[in-house]
């Protein structure tokens, strides 16, 4: 009788352990599942927001281009038809300012600077990739160049009326805005994983960060291996900072892959919500079953007296 009765308590108690893993593992896959959807979801609308600032960034450079090397040509016709302009510096300054030029600076046919707009450039030499136009007839060609205010235009075109150059050098503040966007990858900054996910892109030839949503972290190593990354995307376990984490992540190009870290605190909620809950009433039948035993063998043992 003691046996049965102790199988009355066994057999629900080893069930609802089984019933809780069950759901703990049910529960987890589904938030894993979740989780993933989320973080592909933040990934494929940052590649589309990064891909769409690299067509605008290559549109308004093109427009630039053209815009800068017809003002840079046409500089050279009113240079060439005012003699005084190597002279005056009111005309050369009158001249940078409709042409809307940062600056302007001409090299003879050996490549030296003997003029220009700014008096630190005079007595330097014309750029090395300028030096086949020096002495070529109708040359243009246009160098590109990122620094950390931003980005200029140089423009070098043929002089009209002797051997040399004319490099005439524009920023636009608008072409400096979409720099952040397409080559910082700013864009990071709208994108959010959970309330305390972290994005960021990693340069895998040098294991750095190209952005972070911590701008502190940006140009820092990236801790995680980069083995890690082994397929075109994919999760995996990581502490990250000593917290329990998942990594999503998906490559953007060989050498760029853009990576979610999201703390498995936050991704496992409703499984902790739920293994808690089903252990209470687990723990609640089970004293209500051991109580009901033992007023059981109570009444029991005052039968046998009676």
């Amino acid at each position: 009788m003691k046996k049965s009765i102790y199988s009355i308590v066994i057999a629900p108690f080893v069930f609802s352990l089984i019933l809780i893993f069950t759901a703990w593992y049910t529960v987890g896959v589904v938030e894993k599942n979740t989780a993933a959807a989320v973080a592909q979801l933040n990934i494929t609308n940052l590649v589309s927001d990064i891909n769409h600032d690299y067509s605008e960034y290559d549109s308004i450079t093109d427009q630039l281009c053209r815009e800068y090397e017809l003002k840079t040509q046409t500089l050279s016709i009113l240079i060439s038809q005012m003699p005084k302009t190597l002279s005056e510096d009111m005309t050369a300054e009158e001249l940078r300012i409709v042409s809307g030029a940062d600056k302007i600076m001409i090299a003879d046919k050996t490549g030296l600077i003997i003029f220009s707009t700014s008096p630190e450039a005079e007595l330097e030499y014309a750029e090395e990739q300028f030096r086949d136009g020096l002495t070529k007839k109708n040359y243009c060609s246009t160098s590109i160049t990122k620094s950390e205010n931003g980005i200029y235009f140089d423009v070098a075109v043929s002089r009209r009326n002797d051997n040399g150059i004319i490099i005439a050098r524009f920023i636009n503040p608008a072409m400096n805005e979409v720099i952040n966007f397409s080559d910082s990858y700013h864009a990071i900054k709208n994108t959010s994983v959970f309330k305390s996910g972290i994005t960021a892109i990693i340069n895998l030839q040098n294991g750095n960060f190209i952005a972070h949503t911590n701008p502190t972290l940006t140009g820092t190593e990236c801790v995680i291996p980069l083995e890690k990354f082994s397929e075109p995307a994919g999760d995996f376990s990581y502490r990250h900072h000593s917290e329990p984490s998942v990594v999503f992540y998906q490559y953007y190009d060989d050498d760029t892959v853009i990576i979610n870290i999201v703390s498995k605190s936050e991704i496992y909620t409703k499984r902790t919500t739920v293994f808690t809950w089903l252990a209470i009433i687990d723990l609640l039948v089970f004293i209500s079953l051991v109580l009901s035993i033992r007023q059981f063998n109570s009444r029991q043992k005052k039968s046998q007296f009676i």
